[in-house]
């Protein structure tokens, strides 16, 4: 498959962009830095399955697993699953072949990841121990 200028200057623009937030959230932890706050806990007080993501991310870039969870156990659980589904998806472009086949386009996957969203949201934001342990 030949890449046309304009797919090519996407794919560049999306590729440096990826690399700078991992660089931007590598260098500057979430937690001392102005980084945006979450709207919906800043309206509701309710935790949402994003809460913690920012921390949850600068962590797994410094190879603190046990504290990304502490954060956001979603986010940890789900970045591996989401970096092969990029490696996956690089492959396919390059290879040529149909988008439709790779895993981040799965029909499965997505209905999972909601689900799992849901109940992650119900579970963090109940009142008790595993409440408070899945909070951020």
């Amino acid at each position: 498959m030949l890449l046309t200028k304009r797919t090519a200057g996407a794919t560049a623009f999306g590729l440096l962009a990826g690399l700078a937030l991992a660089v931007l959230y590598f260098r500057l932890d979430p937690a001392h830095y102005p980084f945006p706050r979450c709207p919906v806990y800043w309206l509701t007080g309710l935790h949402c399955p994003g809460c913690g993501t920012q921390r949850a991310l600068h962590a797994l870039l410094h190879g603190h697993v046990g504290q990304a969870a502490g954060f956001n156990l979603l986010a940890a659980v789900l970045a591996p699953v989401v970096g092969l589904g990029l490696l996956e998806e690089a492959r396919g472009y390059l290879a040529g072949t149909s988008r439709r086949l790779t895993l981040l386009y799965s029909p499965w996957l997505s209905w999972g990841i909601a689900a799992m969203a849901v109940v992650f949201c119900i579970l963090r934001n109940l009142p008790g121990p595993l409440g408070a342990w899945l909070a951020p």
